[in-house]
């Protein structure tokens, strides 16, 4: 019958009617697409749309999916506490729970600051520690990291080409949002180059309140740290007192129970977790040393900490604690990536390809390291990336639309890599032989 989607195509000329755009994000729409697909439920490792077609999903929602689609233990703690209610405008003792256990587990966290719904929150709440415990108002930015949908996050985190980032000594200021305040206190920085960074707290540093920045740089294609750039920034906010915040609502469980912190072994002064945290529900918070995290007052928020969510990320937790867990996602992983190694070597394509924890990433293109983002428009061949998820969903793989950042979950299978290898296979090799 081959691949359908027209029942997806006819919900997003009603959403049109409604919705502005037709879309609640600008992520639920693939960019090469003229409407999204709507999907119906995920069970497992894959996700089942309205017109009957199945994908194997390696986006897992973009991450936070840790243990797949109706995870039994994560569903058993759920439907309990939906039993006793959920929005109680009030803390439960599983929440003092939840705190000790990201106490004990995070390196950064003698406490929590806050509880929080999104990355976003999260994110703008450890900008204003750094104020309130340094009395500075600057921050520093990685350019092409991604912090969240807030004003002062959402700067130079994206670009359509690599013209619009401007001279590297003086890069641009890119919104990206129309209404968006102008980042007066912004300062955009360079990812592993220690001496652009130690320039700016020179000129700055009397001014800046914090640095900011994923230690590991998803929001590109992917860019890891080189060895010493973290160790070297912990040193240089320690210097200058600035507070140095890791941006691990990606990272975080995701790597590793302990976060890229513990696995690179550098300690930030606070740390931001989102995402796989609650296994699929919306739960954040703020981390790190308590004379920072007590330098400000308790955020306010309706929705935070509420117990259904409080009890997502216990019951997530606990999964995630398990002997072998991460492990074995680890195996998936390097399963994804050598795969993709075998692959492209014998077509004779470029690639570059990491595997950490539940994260496996893939840049085509080039077989050298990204050093920064402006090396994810240099040596990434975005059109062939585009090209293979594009032909990857017409066959019933989900893969990330947007970046080679992609996710094992818990219960993926090795059936279901197999088949994704297959078909990758099938259409590298026929990308090349249409050349």
């Amino acid at each position: 019958m081959g691949y359908k989607t027209e029942k997806s195509k006819t919900l997003f000329q009603k959403a049109q009617r409604c919705l502005v755009g037709g879309l609640s994000s600008s992520f639920h729409k693939a960019p090469w697409s003229d409407y999204p697909i709507y999907m119906e439920h995920g069970k497992g490792a894959k996700v089942y749309d309205v017109d009957g077609n199945s994908y194997i999903d390696f986006l897992n929602a973009f991450g936070p999916n840790i243990l797949g689609y109706v995870h039994p233990d994560l569903t058993k703690a759920v439907e309990k506490q939906l039993q006793k209610g959920t929005l109680l405008a009030a803390p439960n003792e599983d929440l003092i729970t939840l705190a000790n256990k990201l106490v004990d587990i995070v390196p950064c966290a003698d406490k929590v600051s806050a509880f929080m719904s999104s990355g976003s929150e999260a994110n703008m709440h450890a900008i204003r520690v750094s104020r309130a415990y340094t009395g500075k108002r600057k921050i520093v930015k990685i350019e092409g990291c991604y912090h969240g949908s807030m004003d002062e996050e959402k700067v130079s985190c994206d670009a359509e080409r690599i013209e619009a980032l401007g001279e590297r000594d003086n890069p641009n200021k890119i919104k990206h949002i129309k209404g968006q305040k102008d980042p007066d206190d912004m300062i955009i920085a360079m990812f592993n180059d220690l001496d652009n960074i130690e320039h700016i707290f020179k000129t700055h540093g009397d001014e800046i309140a914090c640095m900011i920045l994923e230690p590991i740089m998803a929001n590109a294609d992917p860019v890891y740290p080189k060895p010493g750039f973290l160790e070297g920034l912990r040193k240089l906010c320690d210097e200058y007192h600035v507070v140095l915040i890791f941006d691990e609502v990606i990272t975080g469980f995701r790597v590793g129970l302990t976060g890229a912190q513990g696995y690179f072994g550098v300690t930030p002064d606070l740390a931001t977790f989102g995402k796989a945290i609650g296994g699929g529900y919306p739960i954040s918070c703020v981390v790190g040393k308590e004379e920072v995290v007590s330098a400000a007052t308790v955020a306010s928020g309706t929705f935070a900490a509420n117990a259904l969510c409080v009890a997502a990320a216990l019951a997530t937790i606990g999964v995630c604690e398990q002997p072998g867990f991460y492990e074995n996602l680890e195996r998936m992983s390097r399963k994804m990536t050598d795969g993709v190694e075998n692959i492209c070597k014998k077509y004779g394509i470029k690639v570059t390809t990491r595997a950490i924890g539940g994260m496996w990433t893939m840049v085509l293109g080039t077989d050298e390291e990204l050093v920064d983002y402006r090396d994810h428009y240099a040596k990434a061949d975005k059109a062939l990336y585009t090209k293979l998820v594009q032909g990857c969903m017409e066959r019933g793989i989900r893969l990330n639309p947007w970046r080679g950042r992609n996710y094992v979950c818990a219960q993926s299978t090795e059936e279901e890599l197999d088949y994704t290898l297959a078909v990758m296979d099938e259409l590298l090799g026929k990308f090349v032989s249409e050349k």
